[in-house]
């Protein structure tokens, strides 16, 4: 199929520019502004409209609804196109009337265009003038090679021009980044999933405009304009670009369950943010992995249930308190961390971790509705104690780079579990839970720990403890009550 290009050269198109602009764009995404007009790649419509007679006529028809003055051309290069738009406009004079459309199709006029419309320097001009070359058509009635003997290799541009066999690329200088959708209720809705209806059929527009443009999206802002004379915006962010109008669906009515507008809700407006398509390779030998959208949804299903404060990637703090770590909803992954191959992984973990340490991954205790593992544990840094040898939580293997160390990671027991404990000889000897018991095979401590006086003060000893095929603990005492506050994993 063969490309095409279309030119409309208006009568004034510093006042125009913007009604132009909404035209082209009903027809091409590659657009390029130009003093006089605007020039628009329509390669492809072919197939949608018809030929270039017919595509040129249907711009017409949007000119005139938008009372748009000026002269159209449709043609198989930008220099063509530009060319003939030009060359019609100042046939008429700018007499400002709607003239019909010049295209390819008709060789005459395009022949007939003068010859100050070329890339050619005055001093060449006056000499073809003197010479009675005046128009295309008499240009090329002289050979290309004396031409190009005479003027030089540079003018093998302009005689490409005339034989409408090359053009200046079209360099698109219109770059649209959002696309809006808005629609005026009848009257106030109180509850927004009342809207799921309306908003459906705004995304497939939406999402629809923003394809057409050649792009994906990853952020939608909603913007609500309520009842009470005031307004209410929602910025809806996902880590990675999408056009999947369900998942949107689903997400926006998660995000503003979350917080709710105060009032009633008169109109509604969403804005989505260009950004490149996500590429994916879905075939045969394309690696099964779960779709982000399902990670995304999960996690904001997740805070509507427990509150966005409580959903979160552990971190931790360099503070002295009783649970040194906070979660952090900014640190969730954003679908572009880097993975290493795992075999990799797996020689790095036995390099790191000491023999001792190393068991069999055994299923956790019964939990009974009673116990809740963190399945999102964090490294547990930094020895305790330098002079003990069993179990630091980040001892360093080589003794010379802290940035070496070895890393454990830690799952809080929420709530603790309760823990009987026989002292022996001021030894821990044994330890049994409601959930398995054991002897102790070694342990270090006692770390005395206490902070906070003036908010919430609490005072601790601690014991890192292995219990005979079980594991390793820590192991608390609060005045006389002892309990287990979590697993090393």
């Amino acid at each position: 199929m063969s490309r095409l290009y279309a030119c409309i050269i208006s009568v004034d198109a510093k006042r125009d520019r913007a009604i132009l602009l909404s035209v082209a764009q009903q027809f091409s995404n590659s657009i390029e502004l130009l003093e006089d007009g605007i020039l628009f790649n329509v390669s492809g419509l072919q197939n949608l409209i018809g030929d270039a007679d017919k595509i040129s006529r249907k711009i017409l028809e949007e000119l005139r609804k938008n009372s748009i003055s000026g002269t159209i051309a449709v043609a198989k290069t930008t220099d063509t196109a530009t060319l003939l738009a030009r060359g019609n406009a100042e046939t008429e004079g700018g007499s400002g009337v709607l003239q019909g459309t010049r295209v390819i199709s008709s060789p005459d006029t395009f022949a007939q265009l003068p010859l100050e419309n070329l890339l050619i320097d005055d001093d060449t001009l006056n000499v073809f003038r003197d010479l009675g070359i005046k128009s295309i058509q008499d240009l090329r009635r002289i050979p290309k090679d004396e031409l190009i003997d005479r003027y030089g290799q540079h003018f093998k541009n302009v005689l490409d021009v005339i034989e409408q066999q090359a053009g200046h690329l079209l360099t698109p200088n219109v770059k649209e980044n959002h696309v809006s959708w808005d629609y005026q209720l009848d009257s106030p809705v109180e509850d927004f999933e009342q809207l799921i209806f309306i908003l459906n059929h705004g995304l497939d527009r939406l999402l629809t405009q923003t394809e057409r443009y050649g792009f994906s999206t990853e952020q939608l802002d909603i913007f609500f304009k309520l009842q009470n004379k005031t307004e209410r915006t929602y910025e809806i962010k996902t880590s990675f670009p999408t056009l999947e109008k369900t998942f949107w669906l689903k997400l926006i009515n998660l995000r503003i369950s979350l917080d709710p507008p105060q009032s009633e809700i008169a109109a509604i407006q969403v804005t989505s943010h260009f950004t490149p398509p996500r590429p994916a390779q879905r075939g045969l030998y394309a690696v099964s992995r779960p779709d982000p959208e399902r990670l995304l949804l999960t996690v904001n299903k997740l805070k509507n249930l427990v509150g966005e404060e409580n959903v979160g990637v552990p971190v931790l703090l360099d503070q002295r308190v009783e649970k040194a770590f906070e979660l952090d909803a900014e640190a969730m992954p954003k679908g572009k961390e880097v993975i290493h191959p795992i075999g990799d992984a797996k020689r790095n973990l036995k390099r790191s971790v000491p023999k001792q340490s190393r068991r069999p991954r055994r299923s956790a205790p019964k939990q009974s509705g009673k116990i809740r593992h963190a399945e999102n544990t964090f490294p547990v840094v930094g020895p305790r104690d330098a002079d003990q040898q069993n179990f630091p939580e980040g001892h360093s293997l080589s003794g010379k780079d802290s940035s070496n160390r070895a890393t454990i990671a830690f799952s809080y027991f929420n709530p603790p579990i309760p823990a009987d404990v026989l002292i022996r000889d001021k030894k821990l000897v044994f330890l049994r839970t409601q959930y398995f018991s054991g002897h102790v095979k070694k342990y270090s401590g006692v770390w005395k720990t206490n902070s906070k006086w003036w908010d919430e003060s609490w005072k601790a000893q601690e014991w890192d403890v292995e219990i005979e095929n079980h594991g390793v603990y820590r192991l608390c005492k609060v005045d006389k009550d002892w309990f287990l506050a979590g697993e090393y994993d």
